[in-house]
């Protein structure tokens, strides 16, 4: 009797076993895989970034083509509210969502004081991404400046929610401007730099308000969620399929 409770037990203990390992097969890759040294991170990765919600580009893209009074939109892994845009001799401060008015050109970029890029003209899609700031191709994703760029602006948000949009405000900004005092352009900055700069804007603000939700974003998440936001533009022709990785 004794002999078969425990053949019994056995075969109960292999069957679920077997289960597990079968129907469990998302999981155990995950495990797999992060416990595998890798250099690279898969382009399909984006999709599990809690930093993005891919729904909300429409609304937002929709909303530059209704508002035909506006010059453009400035983006990263979503608009960007708060910085300064100059264009011949005018000035204006792109509002919620990243919209701003302000015509003729060339058109230059601020963080605060600090000169990010300069523009000939605005693109035809009227969407000024991080790249266009810095002339380097749309699909540059993760050149170097390019992430530099993004993991500042998206670690500055004030509610660490960029799927409604990425809003530094002026007491971030003012701290920002003092951090990139003694840097004249991004490419100056080196990876460490960017990351102090971080680290240091959001130490400041916790520092008077415990309650600030500032969230420092990886340069990996940075590539990811901008590549996200890339992939949504209405009528890119930037072709997916050619972001096989995304370089750690």
């Amino acid at each position: 009797m004794y002999l078969q409770i425990l053949k019994f037990t056995l075969f109960s203990f292999i069957t679920v076993a077997a289960f597990t390992g079968c129907g469990g097969g998302s999981s155990s890759s995950s495990e797999s895989s992060s416990s595998t040294p890798n250099t690279t991170t898969q382009i399909t990765d984006r999709v599990q970034s809690p930093l993005t919600a891919s729904t909300t580009y429409q609304n937002l893209f929709h909303l530059l083509e209704t508002q035909t009074d506006k010059t453009g939109l400035v983006m990263d892994a979503h608009g960007v509210e708060g910085l300064r845009v100059t264009c011949a001799t005018q000035e204006a401060t792109t509002t919620k969502n990243g919209l701003f008015k302000c015509e003729g050109t060339p058109l230059t970029i601020y963080l605060g004081n600090f000169k990010v890029g300069t523009l000939s003209q605005v693109p035809k899609d009227k969407i000024i991404y991080t790249q266009d700031i810095l002339n380097v191709p749309r699909a540059a994703t993760v050149h170097p400046d390019v992430t530099k760029l993004s993991m500042i602006l998206q670690s500055l948000d004030e509610d660490a929610d960029l799927s409604n949009g990425i809003e530094i405000i002026k007491e971030s900004m003012n701290i920002l401007d003092n951090e990139l005092a003694n840097f004249t352009n991004i490419h100056q900055l080196t990876l460490d730099d960017t990351n102090q700069v971080i680290d240091n804007v959001i130490a400041q603000r916790k520092a008077n308000n415990e309650n600030v939700k500032l969230h420092k974003v990886s340069k990996k998440e940075a590539q990811i969620n901008l590549t996200e936001a890339l992939s949504n533009t209405p009528g890119s022709n930037v072709d997916m399929a050619t972001f096989n990785s995304i370089t750690l």
